[in-house]
């Protein structure tokens, strides 16, 4: 009797072991998950193409796969389960129906979602829930997490400052750097090539740090102009930043820069014409005239006096 208890024992947890496995197997799984573009910025559009395996060898039916973007609150306590996603469908939903999978097969889901406009860069966890019935009409519910990275990116452009470089002089050389992307850039430096015209006196390194989005900033270089350069000159800059997930950017912008001879400068009324030898020769002029007058004057004083 006790070995017939035994036995029923054993038949019954290969019995529930078998039920467990067939419960797992019977699970749909995502076998892939693929945002276009990669990683997504503020206010942008993009799509989420989830695929949907059966792994069973079986035909399931009334598929449903839902994302869940808003906030998921406890009914009964009020708490806050997830958070609300800065993600909404755009011109679609939030759910995809798919009425059957055949066994060993796999569907496609796409969702068209787009970014909102204040979100921040990040990597998002967006939970999905795939409800569906077995072939035999049991319904089963599974849930997922899936990662969609938003990453606000800067957009880095240079220009030149109202820059007067007179040849055959030494000059400054001075440059605005503007943000003008939706996130900030981090640990900037600039560096200028060597080109033929202008020799650069300073360092042609500069680190400016940190612009944040719809900022500028300044960076001002030495610089001798040859005699003979051409104008206007063509200035390669080479910038490098990272962006907010420290993504690496080297980018190369070029600008005109115009040189001037002293003459032109002063015509264009670029720069003040240098009267100080006019002024030197014209204050000698008066002196010498003044000490003449007195001599003559002193001269006469003597002669009347004399008389």
């Amino acid at each position: 009797m006790e070995n017939k208890n035994k036995t029923t024992k054993i038949l019954m947890i290969l019995a529930v072991l078998f039920l467990a496995q067939m419960c797992l197997a019977s699970a749909l799984t995502i076998s892939s998950v693929i945002s276009s573009p990669r990683e997504v910025q503020p206010g942008e559009k993009f799509s989420l193409d989830l695929k949907i395996e059966n792994n069973l060898n079986e035909e399931i039916n009334d598929v449903v796969i839902s994302l869940i973007l808003n906030a998921n609150v406890n009914l009964i306590t009020g708490q806050i389960i997830s958070p609300a996603l800065p993600f909404a469908p755009y011109q679609s939903s939030n759910e995809i129906r798919i009425d059957s999978i055949n066994g060993d097969d796999e569907e496609k889901a796409s969702f068209d979602l787009i970014v909102s406009s204040d979100a921040i860069s990040g990597t998002y966890t967006i939970p999905v829930t795939i409800n569906y019935n077995l072939n035999n009409g049991t319904p089963k519910t599974e849930d997922f997490l899936v990662s969609v990275i938003i990453n606000a990116k800067p957009n880095i452009e240079v220009s030149s400052e109202n820059n007067v470089l007179i040849k055959g002089t030494k000059g400054k050389i001075s440059i605005k750097i503007i943000n003008s992307g939706l996130g900030d850039a981090k640990f900037l430096s600039m560096s200028l090539k060597q080109v033929t015209g202008i020799q650069v006196t300073s360092s042609d390194k500069i680190y400016i740090g940190n612009i944040d989005s719809n900022d500028f900033d300044t960076a001002d270089f030495d610089a001798f102009v040859d005699v003979d350069a051409s104008s206007p000159i063509s200035l390669p800059v080479e910038l490098t930043y990272t962006d907010s997930r420290n993504n690496q950017i080297i980018k190369e912008e070029t600008f005109l820069i115009k040189t001037y001879t002293q003459k032109e400068a002063i015509d264009l009324g670029l720069v003040n014409k240098n009267n100080t030898p006019l002024i030197i020769i014209s204050v000698v002029g008066v002196l010498v005239l003044f000490l003449v007058y007195r001599r003559i004057r002193k001269r006469n004083k003597n002669k009347r006096n004399g008389q």
